[in-house]
Protein backbone atom coordinates (compact mmCIF):
# COMPACT_ATOMS: atom_id res chain seq x y z
CA UNK A 1 0.00 0.00 0.00
CA UNK A 2 3.11 2.16 0.54
CA UNK A 3 4.18 2.09 -2.65
CA UNK A 4 0.78 3.24 -4.19
CA UNK A 5 0.00 5.67 -1.21
CA UNK A 6 3.73 6.94 -3.22
CA UNK A 7 2.54 6.84 -6.99
CA UNK A 8 -1.13 8.75 -5.75
CA UNK A 9 1.80 11.70 -4.54
CA UNK A 10 3.15 11.29 -7.65
CA UNK A 11 0.13 11.17 -10.37
CA UNK A 12 -1.34 14.65 -9.19
CA UNK A 13 -4.56 12.90 -9.02
CA UNK A 14 -7.35 13.31 -6.39
CA UNK A 15 -7.43 10.31 -4.13
CA UNK A 16 -11.14 9.02 -5.50
CA UNK A 17 -9.66 9.48 -8.85
CA UNK A 18 -6.38 7.32 -8.43
CA UNK A 19 -8.55 4.50 -5.89
CA UNK A 20 -10.59 4.60 -8.91
CA UNK A 21 -7.59 4.03 -11.50
CA UNK A 22 -6.16 1.25 -9.34
CA UNK A 23 -9.09 -0.38 -8.26
CA UNK A 24 -9.26 -0.03 -5.02
CA UNK A 25 -12.15 0.95 -2.55
CA UNK A 26 -12.11 4.30 -1.94
CA UNK A 27 -12.45 4.30 1.84
CA UNK A 28 -9.69 2.08 2.27
CA UNK A 29 -7.40 4.37 0.01
CA UNK A 30 -8.58 6.98 2.04
CA UNK A 31 -7.76 5.09 5.57
CA UNK A 32 -3.84 4.60 4.12
CA UNK A 33 -3.48 7.88 2.78
CA UNK A 34 -4.42 9.73 6.36
CA UNK A 35 -1.70 7.03 7.87
CA UNK A 36 1.10 7.25 5.92
CA UNK A 37 0.44 10.84 5.90
CA UNK A 38 0.18 11.16 9.37
CA UNK A 39 3.33 9.03 10.09
CA UNK A 40 1.21 6.42 12.12
CA UNK A 41 2.99 3.43 9.80
CA UNK A 42 6.32 3.91 11.25
CA UNK A 43 4.49 3.93 14.90
CA UNK A 44 7.23 1.49 17.52
CA UNK A 45 4.30 0.47 19.02
CA UNK A 46 4.62 -3.23 18.34
CA UNK A 47 0.59 -2.77 17.03
CA UNK A 48 2.04 -3.11 13.60
CA UNK A 49 0.88 -6.24 10.61
CA UNK A 50 1.98 -9.38 11.11
CA UNK A 51 2.49 -11.91 7.87
CA UNK A 52 0.47 -15.27 9.09
CA UNK A 53 1.53 -18.04 7.17
CA UNK A 54 -0.37 -21.30 6.40
CA UNK A 55 1.80 -23.59 7.98
CA UNK A 56 1.98 -25.58 4.77
CA UNK A 57 3.07 -24.43 1.37
CA UNK A 58 0.04 -24.05 -1.08
CA UNK A 59 -0.51 -21.93 -4.09
CA UNK A 60 -3.47 -19.49 -4.03
CA UNK A 61 -6.98 -20.95 -5.28
CA UNK A 62 -10.06 -19.71 -6.03
CA UNK A 63 -11.08 -16.80 -3.55
CA UNK A 64 -14.18 -17.98 -1.31
CA UNK A 65 -14.13 -14.47 0.40
CA UNK A 66 -12.87 -10.92 0.92
CA UNK A 67 -13.73 -9.22 3.70
CA UNK A 68 -13.14 -5.47 3.71
CA UNK A 69 -13.22 -3.77 7.14
CA UNK A 70 -13.87 -0.25 8.12
CA UNK A 71 -10.45 0.46 9.39
CA UNK A 72 -8.89 -0.62 6.22
CA UNK A 73 -8.10 -4.21 6.97
CA UNK A 74 -9.00 -6.80 3.76
CA UNK A 75 -9.07 -10.15 4.56
CA UNK A 76 -8.96 -13.03 1.24
CA UNK A 77 -10.04 -16.22 2.37
CA UNK A 78 -9.12 -18.80 -0.45
CA UNK A 79 -10.09 -22.17 -1.43
CA UNK A 80 -8.30 -24.99 0.84
CA UNK A 81 -8.50 -23.00 4.05
CA UNK A 82 -9.21 -25.09 6.89
CA UNK A 83 -12.06 -24.44 9.45
CA UNK A 84 -9.34 -25.33 12.16
CA UNK A 85 -7.02 -22.67 10.64
CA UNK A 86 -9.88 -19.99 10.10
CA UNK A 87 -10.58 -20.62 14.28
CA UNK A 88 -6.74 -20.17 14.79
CA UNK A 89 -7.24 -16.80 12.83
CA UNK A 90 -10.21 -15.60 14.51
CA UNK A 91 -9.65 -16.65 17.99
Amino acid sequence: MKKMYQEWLESGKSKSEFADSVGLVRTTFYYWTKKFSSGEESSSSGNGFQLLGTGSPMGRGRILAHIHYPSGVSLELYEGVSVEYLRALLG
